[in-house]
């Protein structure tokens, strides 16, 4: 073989497996009830990926981040280097199951990011933010948790949160549960 079809060869093969561990943008064409979704890439909408996972920024046994994820989403999709079937099973050290190599199927969706065109959501340097479409948002910062428009507690509006107890008028038999010593405006 000529040295150069070989380095030809040599470069192909290396390209290929280097674009088999690789993040793809993609759009989500389809969400299914197991958080997990059907991806197109955006360089080619006819070339789909199907049930792949949905990553979240925090997730656990039970607890987590969950954010909504409908189709026309925007994101990226991580291409491991190993299959993903028992490794995303359970958590702690898991073998790679095959010693089969890459596939496209093998992939998570890391959803949500913002594009050029996109507004990002006003913030400080050192708050966290979450903003929901509708305008609601909470804000953790050095001074606390901020709320807005409206904190609900309990499915109950805080500016309309009340206790089941009478006041007591203060005082030394005050009881721990009236939270004032002060007397209510009549």
């Amino acid at each position: 073989m000529p040295s150069n079809l070989i380095s030809e060869l040599k470069g192909i093969v290396r390209s290929e497996v280097q674009s088999a561990q690789t993040v793809t943008f993609v759009r989500v064409e389809e969400v299914d009830d197991d958080r997990r979704a059907t991806v197109s890439l955006k360089r080619d909408s006819d070339l789909l990926i199907d049930n792949v996972p949905i990553a979240s920024t925090w997730a656990g046994d039970g607890f987590g981040v969950v954010i909504p994820v409908d189709r026309g989403v925007e994101g990226l999709v991580l291409h491991p280097k190993e299959p993903l079937e028992k490794q995303i099973q359970q958590r702690g050290e898991q073998e790679p199951g095959s010693e089969r190599r890459f596939e496209l199927e093998d992939a998570v969706f890391f959803p949500q990011l913002w594009l050029d065109e996109d507004d990002v959501p006003d913030h400080e340097d050192d708050e966290f933010v979450v903003k929901h479409e509708s305008g609601s948002e909470f804000r953790l910062d050095d001074d606390g948790v901020h709320v807005e428009p409206e904190l609900f507690v309990d499915g109950i509006a805080f500016t309309e949160h009340s206790h089941d107890f009478d006041y007591d008028g203060g005082g030394e038999d005050s009881s721990s549960l009236s939270g004032t010593t002060e007397a209510p405006d009549e």
